[in-house]
Formats: C-alpha cells, structure tokens, sequence
C-alpha cells in the first residue's frame, strides 16, 4: 500500500513500550538478562484517555467499549509536542542522563507509573564508566506517578526507605490499580522480589511485602486488582497457589491447590482451578469456592468474564471426547445458558462472547443474553482476538496468520464481516486505535529503527509512519517518545480545526 502523506523523522527517541512488553533502547541483550531475573506484574488493560481531535471522517457509531474513552486521532505525522519532562533530572538525577533507562506502567485512568534502572549498554563510550559506577552507587529509586494527557506529575515517591536494598540494574514493574487507590510497585533486591504499595493520592507508602526465602512466591500472572502467586517447590504432589488482592498484599484473599499438569485460569473476578479432577471458582473478593462441574468429568478447559456491569463468568467446558460446550455462570453459580460451539479460547466483548475454534482458524459470535449463534467466520488460518485500546465497540480486531504473513483485520460485531484489513511484519504489534486511525509499531530488537504507523482504520491506506534512532510507544492513547537524556514528549498534531485530514 502506497502512503498517501509523506514519510517524516521525528527527532530522534528512544521508546518506552509499556508494560508488560519491556524491552531495551537499542538492543535486547542487556534486558532479556533483567526480564529473565524475576516475573514483573501486568497489566491487564491498558485505559485510553480523553483527548480533542480535528474534524475527520467518523466510522461506526459505538465508541470505546466499557466506558473506556479514546487514543488520539493522529491522521497526520504528528510534530509538535504538547509537554516535554525530564525523567533523568527527575528521577535519577545522581545518574548520568545516557545511563537511565524508563519503564512506564501501562495507562490507567489516564495514569502511568514510571520507574528507572541503570543502563550499562549506552552507545556513549563516554558515559559507559559512569554508568557502571552508577549500577553501585546511582539512586533510581524514585517512582513518579505522571498524567499522561498533560504531562503533570503527581507525586515522586523514594523507594529506597522502603526497600533500601533494591537493586539498581533490576527493572521496576509499576502497576497502577485505580480500583484499589494504589500504585504497586516490584523490585528486585538481594533478598528476593519485594512490592510496595503506594498512595495513588499522594505516594505514600502503605505496605511493604516480601517473600520467603525458604519458601519462594512467584508472580504466576495480574489482573485488574488481583495476583496469582505459585507457592513451594516443583516437586510437590500438587502445587499450592495464593490468591492476593492489591488493597492488601500481605494477607492472601485464598491459598490453596491445584493439580499437576493444570493452569489456573486467573480472571479480574477471581480464579478458576482444577483440584482433584474438580473445577472450582474462587471468588477474588471473599476466597469463597463454588464447583464449576456441569456434569461428571466435565472439566473447565478456559474461562472469561464479561465487560463492566456484567457479573457472568464464561466457560468452555468438556465432559470427555465429547464436544465443548460454552456456558454463561451467574454469580450463584447456576448456568444462564449453555450453548455447543468448537471452542478452544474466549473473548468476551460489549455484543460477543467470542468462541475460537479449537486450532484458532475460525470465530463464533454468542450472543450474551442468550448463547445464540450470530454469526461465524472463517479467519483463515490461525488467529488470536486483540483488545485494541480505544477501539470502537463496533469492531472486533483479530490477528491471523496467513502464508505470507501476519494480518490484522477489524470484524464488524454486528455480523462478522472484514471491514478492513492490513497486512503485518513479523516484529509489528497493534497498540491503539482512534475513532479512524488503528495505530501499530514495529519492534525489531535494535535490528532496525523502530516506528509507529497508523493507518486508516476504514481502507487500511497507511497515513504515516515515524521512524527514528530511538523508540515510540503509547501510554495509553497519547502518543509519547523519550529520548536517550531521558526527556518523555507527547506528540501531537496541532492541524487546526476543519482541515482537511
């Protein structure tokens, strides 16, 4: 596909890739290293924030799902920056600017956490004896909560009171978890991985928690507001699990087991695990289980939990070599409806419960209410659903894999029809979408540049693509780029009112 503008530089960045994809400024080495050191909590959703667009072409009706509000509308290469910080000065001022790294949470509620290490691979040689006399002494303690929309920093709280034995090369996980009025925060330290929480008013410190030695705990996944920890070693009969709330990180919701060779499947409701052949929900707000068994030996294979205001957990379920049956379960526990569909993953969306097949190459749309079938289709070859931040409630975004390669296609909920469709390298990843722009960025691992396009959202025509020796990533739905001083800047652009897009 021709570009339809320009191709333009920005001026040279760095990314910053929010969580849980971090990666390094130019090169993989040094990170894949610290990512291997411990698990980092994720996010589950990234939240995309308010902002004003010129006049262009409106496609579709529905806006975010969920309430969830919009990415900028970029339809332009954008050039002008609506606010510049210093993250270095801010954050690590004892450490040399070409030596700070910036890891930003994922947006929510318009909101990111950042957080800074020690980079001993800088392309300064000048700089290098300074960084590593700085991943002894540096201080990249501190942790500042930033309003991605404006730039304005809330709060910058020091960590080293808290955890005064963090490491300075580990990467800080910062979550943000409105729902809980915190900011959780994992670092490394010699002793293990320790969390703070913080005061998402004002930064305070509200609680400290550290694992074990003897008996470690590791981050087995994150959603919304709760944790699923492993507990003990490999060799036990069964391996035992905690359950944690982010409003209380010492004092576990529910621990128990689960079967060797099964996966707790951990929902922002809760948990669902299969102990002694039995599936079980556990409910994340008291730790109370209920069976999920529909009849005998039928086992829950995944689950998924619908968008806000609806309290039903979705199941595929399989009671031997029979085909899999999909069901919506109220909060009783009781079934809603049952419906057979090949099903091997769920999505659930504001119009769909999104049945894959089992080898992923087609999708079934149920109806919510009801688990009638509205409509299937064939993807192709095989496929995963993608939550686009800010994307319409009107599409359904799935990537596929075909012969020549990745695609991304935007499916109308209505009827499962391809609206449009554009084609992928095998290093680009769909970030954020606008009300008519679907945003991608290229991750090639210090190969080559990396670069944010966008692409019109209704033909699939590219409208622009920013390339630089550094990196562009989104915090949530604002177009932000860091430099290698450190210096994060919002791109806009600035085109006035009634131009022509």
């Amino acid at each position: 596909m021709a570009p339809d503008a320009p191709v333009a530089p920005v001026a040279p960045v760095a990314p910053v890739e929010e969580a849980p994809r971090r990666r390094r400024r130019t090169t993989a080495s040094s990170s894949s290293r610290l990512r291997a050191a411990y698990l980092s909590l994720a996010a589950a959703t990234a939240l995309v924030l308010v902002v004003g667009v010129a006049v262009v072409p409106r496609y579709g009706d529905g806006g975010p799902p969920g309430g969830a509000a919009a990415a900028d509308e970029l339809r332009r290469l954008p050039t002008d920056a609506a606010w510049t910080l210093d993250l270095a000065a801010l954050l690590a001022p004892d450490v040399p600017p070409a030596c700070v790294h910036v890891w930003p949470s994922a947006a929510a509620d318009g909101l990111v956490a950042v957080g800074t290490s020690v980079d001993l691979e800088t392309d300064d040689a000048a700089s290098a004896t300074g960084c590593r006399r700085s991943a002894v002494s540096g201080n990249t303690s501190r942790v500042a909560l930033v309003e991605a929309a404006t730039g304005r920093v809330r709060w910058v709280h020091d960590l080293a009171g808290d955890v005064p034995d963090a490491d300075a090369l580990a990467i800080p996980a910062t979550q943000v978890v409105p729902g809980a009025r915190r900011v959780l925060v994992q670092v490394q330290t010699s002793g293990g991985a320790a969390q703070v929480a913080l005061d998402i008013a004002d930064g305070a410190a509200q609680e400290v928690a550290r694992g074990r030695r003897d008996l470690p705990a590791v981050s087995v996944a994150a959603v919304g507001r709760l944790q699923l920890r492993a507990v003990g070693g490999t060799d036990d009969a069964s391996r035992r699990f905690s359950l944690v709330d982010a409003g209380d990180l010492t004092s576990p919701v529910w621990q128990g087991r689960a079967d060797v060779g099964t996966t707790p499947l951990l929902l922002d409701a809760g948990v669902v695990v299969e102990t002694d052949g039995r599936s079980s929900f556990v409910d994340g707000r008291t730790g109370l289980s209920r069976p999920l068994e529909q009849g005998r030996g039928t086992t829950v294979e995944t689950a998924a939990t619908g968008p806000a205001g609806d309290d039903s957990l979705y199941l595929v379920e399989r009671a031997g070599r029979d085909r899999p049956t999909v069901s919506a379960v109220d909060p009783l526990g009781d079934r809603r409806w049952t419906t057979a569909v090949e099903a091997g993953a769920l999505a659930v969306t504001d119009r769909c419960v999104l049945a894959l097949s089992a080898d992923a190459s087609s999708v079934t749309c149920l109806d919510r209410g009801d688990g009638r079938t509205l409509w299937s289709r064939d993807l192709g070859g095989p496929a995963r659903v993608v939550p686009v931040p800010g994307q319409s409630r009107d599409d359904v975004w799935v990537v596929a894999q075909r012969d020549d390669g990745p695609e991304l296609a935007a499916l109308d909920a209505g009827d499962g029809s391809r609206r449009v469709a554009l084609p992928l390298g095998p290093s680009d990843d769909v970030v954020a979408a606008s009300r008519t722009v679907v945003y991608v960025e290229t991750d090639d691992s210090g190969i080559r540049p990396d670069a944010v396009t966008a692409y019109d959202a209704s033909g699939g025509r590219r409208l622009w693509t920013s390339t630089s020796a550094g990196r562009a990533s989104f915090w949530g739905g604002a177009l932000v780029v860091v430099d290698d001083t450190a210096a994060a800047t919002r791109l806009v652009d600035r085109t006035r009112v009634g131009s022509t897009s």
